[in-house]
């Protein structure tokens, strides 16, 4: 998957989501491939549009749309402010270019200076072993870098922000929590998750850690 770098024309304000509709497309190739939109941007509600066909209107913070199958091609992202015209400016954009059989996300979110940003990432679809659970970690806050623990142990060392960490782990109950590194401030959590034999469940830390009260908060999506 190839994505071109989003333009950010302005700050993004929230409440609603639609389902996702199947844009048109263009350049496709032959296969098709898996899309997910997850909007992390907290205090605005923005329509999605995809080769200009208004795809999820009044999408709202912390909130997943998808999967959806699309034909693998490339695909034109715009997102502009709920309610705004389409020939209005977008707020960001993208190009997105999927591969057939590629599994995908591209969410808003914010950098750690607080600017709006679009990102892609190619979710990992190789078999996972008997009993094992494959679970990624995503830093896309506008916060410090992060130590994640599962129960009391440090599974990921000082994440930051645009990366994301892959683990596999037994499958079953974990107690995730989420503290500035190298310290003992929680940020988020802890909450407990119960990760199924064969999934992957990807935790999408999200928000301003610098606003009060806070918004960081994840946005979960899981598959098979």
């Amino acid at each position: 998957m190839r994505t071109s770098r989003m333009v950010a024309a302005a700050a993004l304000s929230a409440a609603g989501v639609s389902a996702l509709a199947a844009p048109s497309i263009a350049q496709a190739s032959s296969g098709t491939a898996m899309i997910t939109v997850v909007h992390g941007i907290p205090k605005v509600a923005v329509d999605v549009y995809v080769n200009n066909k208004l795809t999820l209107k009044h999408f709202v913070f912390d909130k997943v749309a998808g999967p959806l199958s699309l034909p693998a091609g490339s695909y034109a992202l715009a997102v502009r402010a709920a309610g705004a015209k389409a020939s209005s400016a977008p707020l960001l954009k993208a190009t997105v270019m999927l591969k057939a059989g590629e599994d995908a996300t591209v969410i808003a979110h914010l950098t750690t200076k607080g600017a709006p940003t679009l990102q892609a990432f190619a979710n990992p679809t190789a078999m996972l072993g008997k009993g094992m659970a494959r679970v990624i970690v995503r830093h896309l806050a506008d916060a410090p870098g992060v130590d994640v623990y599962a129960g009391s142990t440090k599974v990921v060392k000082d994440l930051t922000n645009s990366h994301q960490s892959v683990l596999v782990i037994p499958a079953g109950k974990v107690k995730i929590s989420v503290d500035v590194t190298g310290t003992k401030k929680t940020v988020i959590g802890p909450a407990t998750f119960t990760f199924a034999a064969g999934t992957t469940t990807i935790v999408n830390a999200v928000g301003n850690a610098a606003t009060m009260p806070s918004t960081l908060t994840v946005a979960v999506q899981s598959y098979m």
